[in-house]
């Protein structure tokens, strides 16, 4: 699987890119957002890479921040959202924005991006609210987030369902600001009890 790519930008388009990796060229898909901070062409660029595999294809969706691809990732956890339309979430709306709409609850911010309606704005909502990180002072830090996936993929490591690992995990208080060690042994805890 393949997480991240550095190499020379060959090409780029507001949705696409091609970054060329040893003589090898990646094709990427990009929100708007991660394009408008891609330097010019021909010129290197480090991209954070989500590989999404279906039976027929394999896609690869590139990110300028680790913050943009943990919430693309999180995105694609909700029912009803695919990688296209979480990549127009985030080209619609930055990151800052779509972490405090979720935190806020405001539906309407969400549903101004084309193809997200009201049930699904409202599920975004109820999916994430808690889970992402927020701008604000009570909320988790980027860290958070990102240390619930990493506790999330070394429980499912260890033998546990993924169900049973998100609910040990959504137990735990994320704005103590845990090391991934405590966060892990807090899970176990948890999956002990249940």
């Amino acid at each position: 699987m393949i997480a991240h790519l550095t190499g020379t930008l060959k090409t780029k388009t507001t949705d696409q890119v091609i970054v060329d990796v040893g003589g090898v060229g990646y094709l990427v898909f990009v929100s708007l957002h991660t394009f408008y901070e891609l330097p010019p062409e021909t010129i290197e660029v480090s991209l954070f890479i989500h590989t999404h595999l279906r039976e027929d294809q394999l896609s690869l969706f590139g990110f300028l921040s680790l913050k943009e691809k943990t919430l693309f990732q999180q995105l694609l956890k909700v029912t009803g959202i695919g990688p296209k339309l979480a990549l127009t979430l985030l080209s619609g709306l930055n990151p800052g924005e779509i972490i405090e709409a979720i935190a806020s609850g405001d539906v309407l911010k969400l549903k101004a991006t084309p193809g997200i309606g009201q049930k699904t704005a409202e599920r975004i909502i109820l999916d994430l609210k808690g889970k992402v990180v927020s701008e604000g002072p009570a909320a988790k830090t980027v860290n958070g987030s990102h240390m619930y996936d990493e506790a999330l993929s070394a429980l499912t490591h260890l033998g546990y369902t993924r169900p049973q690992a998100e609910r040990a995990l959504e137990k735990i208080d994320w704005q103590q600001g845990l090391h991934l060690k405590e966060a892990i042994r807090q899970g176990l805890k948890n999956l002990a009890r249940s």
